[in-house]
């Protein structure tokens, strides 16, 4: 259980910071709060998912902020293609912002495309999480990241896409 004065926290951080609370990646957060305490009930998969994205953001130090834990640094394509929803297969890896893993592959199905978990030369689009890591190799969402980055370099018509931008295409902005 949760507290009314815990749920009250976050609604007055959010009347307080508009400015912040309306920016990436916070909005998906102030509402995935929103949607944890929404039935005043925290349960341990909750609890969970949101010790994780915390730890994420802050990452025991202002990480996020200062561009040191974003997953900034990866082979995104540049620009970042159009994307196209109807016969499209996508893959989804790393920690989201936007909501869990299955938040984002509900949205991309309800646009008319497939998910798959693993990558293969079938694969139109990795997506990869806002809660990266610098050390994205030695993990294990950072195989489908390095097989993506194999199969783009011989020639798989494959992108490599970061969440915002997908967020951006998927909340009706493309």
């Amino acid at each position: 259980m949760i507290s009314g004065e815990e749920a009250s926290l976050v609604a007055n951080w959010v009347v307080t910071h508009p400015a912040a609370a309306e920016q990436w990646p916070i909005n998906h957060l102030v509402r995935r709060l929103t949607t944890i305490f929404s039935d005043g009930i925290v349960d341990d998969n909750e609890r969970g998912e949101l010790a994780e994205i915390l730890t994420s953001i802050v990452g025991g130090t202002a990480g996020v902020i200062l561009g040191e834990d974003a997953s900034t640094n990866l082979p995104f394509d540049a620009p970042p293609p159009e994307l196209r929803w109807d016969g499209s297969i996508f893959v989804f890896t790393g920690k989201f912002a936007f909501g869990t893993r299955a938040d984002c592959q509900r949205r991309v199905v309800s646009r008319g495309a497939t998910c798959a978990a693993n990558i293969t030369t079938e694969t139109d689009y990795l997506i990869i999480g806002t809660f990266g890591s610098r050390d994205w190799i030695h993990t294990s969402f950072g195989r489908k990241i390095q097989k993506a980055v194999e199969y783009r370099t011989s020639g798989v018509p494959l992108s490599i896409v970061a969440e915002d931008y997908w967020v951006w295409c998927v909340d009706g902005a493309v």
